[in-house]
């Protein structure tokens, strides 16, 4: 009950920052965000089976998740070192969210696909 009540807590509290970035020359960005976390959260529903009310609960993490990084990057755009604390701190808390929307299978598999990106991503990033 615990998870589910700060899921909403959270939840609400995208759609109120939602709202207040929607303005002017932000909603490019705010489509983009809501793009790449609806594309996540279809790529992750299908290599985890997840459950319709999973699969949208997961898409509301992801955007928020997203959502805040943007904030980041412009709240600390020239401080470089308080950007990758601000990105640290949204990382865990979205990793606490993911968790208490997948079963713990799910989140085992999660954290291996994630893993593989990582990699992946290391070894392109070497590699050219």
């Amino acid at each position: 009950m615990k998870k589910t009540s700060l899921f909403f807590l959270l939840l609400s509290l995208a759609a109120a920052s939602a709202h207040a970035q929607t303005s002017g020359a932000t909603i490019p960005a705010a489509r983009a965000a809501l793009q790449q976390a609806t594309t996540q959260a279809q790529r992750l529903a299908q290599e985890l089976s997840l459950s319709a009310d999973q699969h949208a609960r997961l898409r509301q993490v992801l955007l928020l998740t997203r959502q805040h990084m943007d904030a980041d990057r412009a709240a600390h755009h020239d401080d470089p070192a308080a950007l990758q604390t601000a990105m640290t701190v949204d990382r865990a808390k979205s990793e606490e969210l993911i968790r208490g929307v997948l079963t713990p299978a799910q989140y085992v598999r999660y954290q291996q696909l994630k893993a593989a990106r990582i990699g992946q991503l290391h070894t392109t990033v070497h590699t050219n």
